[in-house]
């Protein structure tokens, strides 16, 4: 069985990117896989430090529960909200976190949520400098959820039309198909000893 990890980048407590993870959630297992939602606004973590190299506390006691579920993943769905037309800090911090190998050289299906009609500039971030030293690879399409607060899908309203949740639905389908494609080159070809971090 396919297992995709979500990850939801927002620490607020009535979080749209945790709503919107949790409707993924349930996307994901009508489709068959298995899900994990790990979400910042559960996840209390703190910034990179060096210590996390030296495996100073609190960093084996605080990340080492997260790295072992980010490793059994086959594929994941990464959500951020849009703060001041960017990325959360959140998002930002648990990629940089990522360089144990835990997302390397599986896909992500990437997906932007705001309160407003913006969403694209979290993509463009996420695209540009989110994937160096973690090695996770986007798929080529991505989602942005506008009017995050209304959406619901299956209610056809303006901030859910059926064109979204039909694009939701196959960024779903692609995601699972991708996850299971390069496991073999994940198992069989990478040696992330010699390339432990991008150029």
């Amino acid at each position: 069985m396919t297992h995709i990890v979500i990850i939801s980048g927002s620490n607020r407590s009535e979080a749209q990117s945790h709503r919107v993870g949790e409707i993924y959630a349930a996307m994901l297992k009508e489709q068959g896989a298995s899900v994990d939602h790990i979400s910042m606004r559960d996840v209390e973590l703190p910034l990179w430090d060096e210590g996390k190299w030296s495996g100073a506390e609190p960093w084996p006691s605080v990340w080492a529960p997260v790295s072992e579920r980010l490793k059994k993943a086959d594929g994941f769905v990464v959500i951020t909200p849009e703060w001041h037309g960017m990325a959360s800090p959140q998002t930002k911090n648990f990629l940089t976190l990522c360089d144990g190998g835990e997302l390397a050289f599986k896909p992500a299906h990437l997906v932007s949520v705001s309160s407003g009609t913006g969403g694209a500039y979290p993509i463009a971030e996420l695209r540009m400098s989110g994937t160096k030293n973690n090695y996770l690879h986007w798929l080529p399409d991505h989602v942005i959820i506008r009017k995050v607060v209304d959406f619901e899908p299956g209610s056809n309203n303006e901030a859910s039309p059926d064109w979204l949740v039909a694009r939701i639905t196959h960024g779903i389908k692609v995601l699972m198909a991708y996850a299971e494609a390069v496991k073999p080159i994940r198992e069989n070809v990478v040696d992330l000893s010699v390339i432990k971090t991008g150029m």
